[in-house]
């Protein structure tokens, strides 16, 4: 009877579940519909976090862009005016024991005070321990007595085009949006101003606004393949990130220096053509070609000669010269290289150990890129340009026969700005060219007495 009084029971209760179920549908298939995505997204959400900054912007009320005229015009039209601006942006914990958070450059710059807003509503003041304008990314510390939750850091060498991905931010100030779409190309450059571009970025069509600069991306296990960077205004479905091993290899240097340390081979390369690709016996136009080779060098230790022709490195196909120089840009100062080279109908393995770029020789590779050497600015050569002591360098010699001297570059004209960068000094010079070392093409800023004009120099 006992037994029989227990199998009632049990069967009332399978009824009463099964019975709940079939009333209930959501609570029967929720499991099912714990997606990968759904699981990444609870995973590192808590690490991604708002970035709000307050700047204030000077503005002159009249501007011509001569600096001797705008002095006295600001005499009689009185100072620049100010205001107070206010932006968003996205970032991630990399390290939740140091409060480090990894965001992108444009994010804080010209910021007079940043506050980081974590995804439990708490708000920390954040110092700035470093930028770099040519990955737009930056580091940022806040202060905190606990560990913070952090992203798990993935890798980008073996990124596939067609996965899926995630993309969490603030787009709009609305909090921890969530996108997802696939890795669309690999290695695209991208134009970021008017003289001034990222290379080696990840292609996604995860949407991406305003206020996502500096977020996460993430693959399917979860981990930290990329920071969300720019947006393609000319199409929708088109956005770009900086692959999470450049982060790895920036963020280093800027914790450790407060700003990138650039690696050097001593190699000037030249991308390969149809003409070139044919003499080398090739299918395709791949790879990139030896121009030269620095004296001294960590190249010319390993036995690199002129014409060489680079078809891999570590292991990887080399598409041109602008993949050369992003993947240069993932190696940091010490580490171990193999460069795979065809030279007279022989291939061969070469190794090499990068170095940090001695700055002594940035007139050296000047002088070979872009055909001229500078010095610092002179009182007479001030007043002949009508142009403020300190605001720019002057050309010290130009190489004949070279590009500069074929566009007109004189001996005393001023160099005012490279890139995107001013260069006031000798100094801020060099670190410009130990930065730009590598692009087939600089821009500089010229001036002669009152006028100024851009000129691009590279092949």
């Amino acid at each position: 009877m006992k037994r029989r009084y227990n199998l009632l029971w049990l069967g009332a209760a399978l009824a009463v579940c099964l019975g709940l179920f079939s009333a209930n549908p959501i609570l029967a298939d929720q499991r099912s519909r714990v997606t990968n995505v759904v699981r990444v997204v609870r995973q590192a959400s808590p690490a991604v976090v708002k970035i709000a900054t307050k700047s204030v912007r000077k503005q002159r009320i009249f501007q011509t862009g001569d600096e001797s005229f705008d002095r006295i015009f600001e005499e009689f039209f009185g100072p620049m005016t100010t205001r107070e601006e206010a932006s968003l942006g996205s970032g991630v914990i990399i390290d939740g024991k140091r409060g480090l958070i990894a965001t992108n450059r444009h994010v804080i710059s010209r910021a007079t005070s940043i506050s980081v807003h974590l995804s439990d509503r708490r708000v920390f003041q954040a110092q700035v321990l470093g930028a770099d304008p040519e990955s737009d990314l930056a580091v940022l510390r806040i202060n905190t007595r606990e560990p913070l939750p952090q992203a798990n850091l993935g890798n980008s060498d073996d990124l596939m085009i067609g996965e899926t991905i995630i993309a969490i931010g603030n787009p709009f100030g609305l909090s921890h949006t969530v996108t997802t779409g696939v890795v669309s190309a690999l290695h695209r450059r991208v134009k970021a101003g008017r003289d001034s571009w990222l290379h080696d970025m990840v292609q996604i069509d995860a949407s991406i606004n305003p206020g996502n600069s500096g977020g996460p991306l993430l693959n399917v296990d979860g981990e930290l393949i990329g920071i969300n960077t720019a947006i393609y205004r000319q199409g929708q479905g088109i956005g770009f990130a900086v692959p999470v091993d450049r982060v790895k290899r920036v963020v280093g240097d800027l914790v450790r220096h407060g700003e990138v340390v650039p690696s050097w081979l001593g190699l000037f390369l030249q991308d390969m053509n149809p003409r070139l690709a044919a003499h080398f016996g090739l299918q395709k136009v791949a790879g990139a070609l030896v121009l030269e080779v620095m004296d001294n060098s960590p190249a010319q230790r390993a036995g690199f000669r002129r014409g060489d022709l680079i078809t891999h490195v570590d292991g990887t196909p080399l598409a041109n010269a602008s993949h050369y120089q992003a993947w240069l840009g993932a190696v940091a100062p010490g580490d171990a290289v193999t460069l795979k080279v065809r030279s007279k109908n022989r291939v061969a393995k070469r190794h090499l150990k990068a170095s940090p770029f001695p700055l002594g020789r940035a007139q050296e590779v000047a002088w070979l890129k872009l055909g001229f050497t500078v010095r610092e600015m002179d009182p007479e050569t001030a007043r002949m340009h009508r142009a403020a002591m300190g605001s720019a360098v002057v050309v010290a010699k130009v190489r004949p026969r070279s590009e500069a001297a074929s566009i007109g570059l004189r001996k005393g004209d001023l160099v005012r700005q490279m890139g995107d960068r001013t260069t006031h000094s000798v100094k801020e010079f060099t670190r410009e060219i130990a930065r730009q070392r590598l692009l087939s093409r600089i821009t500089i800023l010229v001036r002669r007495g009152a006028r100024s004009q851009f000129v691009t120099l590279g092949r």
